[in-house]
């Protein structure tokens, strides 16, 4: 008998919630990345139809509590607190390294055209076209991220972010230019079918949309506006607001 299986017992339950719900007592003890026995497993152990375990875990998966992988099963998820701040440079890269995982990116394309009337708005370029980067980003070798950010066209933004694996931050940086968030805002949205097949879903459940614009420290110049999808089974966000530390502004109360 298996870890889980003990874990499980073999009392029967009558909703996908009830499952669900001892379920997640269960994920919450595990360690990140433990594989969840499979549906048949749940199915004979708990005297339950594969209905209802499978509504069940995509219940978790809804909760954000497990990550379920096509072909491989379905694991406890390793969620990484994923910081955005005035102090936090916006990359990627550097944001998943200090989290404890280890990045990737995947240039997927650079489409150079004109601006939407809001796109153009955003970056404060007129009719001036941009280059639309699309990149997917991992973690720890699994899928995490599906992004497209708009540039203005001269910066090269394919040819600079391919040749700095995918990093636009590193690649503003090879142009001399000190990128710093001008403003975020994030939501739980449910991704359109295109969004849930390039994360790897084998549903759509809610994932974080995290809109952004850069500016450049020195001129104030806009330079990217990005739309990031990130798994809600592989980050939180947390926001940090104000001084470093609380008593960095005592002289100004």
């Amino acid at each position: 008998m298996t870890t889980w299986s003990r874990r499980l017992g073999s009392v029967s339950t009558s909703t996908y919630l009830e499952l669900a719900d001892e379920l997640e007592e269960l994920v919450r003890r595990s360690e990140p990345d433990e594989r969840l026995p499979s549906e048949n497993e749940i199915v004979e152990q708990r005297s339950v139809s594969r209905v209802t375990v499978r509504s069940a875990l995509q219940e978790l998966e809804r909760r954000s509590l497990v990550r379920r992988v096509r072909g491989r099963g379905t694991f406890v998820a390793r969620r990484l607190e994923y910081v955005v701040g005035a102090k936090m440079a916006p990359s990627w890269s550097a944001t998943v390294r200090a989290a404890g995982g280890t990045p990737g990116a995947e240039v997927l394309g650079c489409e150079p055209g004109a601006a939407s009337p809001e796109v153009a708005r955003l970056l404060e370029i007129g009719d001036d076209e941009v280059c639309t980067l699309r990149r997917r980003g991992y973690v720890d070798g699994l899928v995490a991220t599906s992004a497209s950010s708009a540039v203005p066209v001269e910066f090269g933004a394919a040819s600079l972010a391919a040749s700095q694996g995918g990093s636009l931050h590193a690649a503003f940086r090879e142009l001399g230019l000190d990128v710093h968030r001008a403003w975020s805002r994030a939501e739980l949205v449910v991704p359109g079918a295109d969004v849930a097949e390039a994360l790897g879903y084998e549903g759509r459940p809610p994932t974080w949309l995290v809109e952004s614009l850069n500016r450049d420290r020195s001129s104030r110049r806009a330079v990217e506006y990005s739309r990031t999808w990130m798994r809600a089974d592989v980050f939180r966000l947390r926001f940090e607001l104000g001084p470093e530390h609380p008593d960095d502004d005592e002289e100004s109360t």
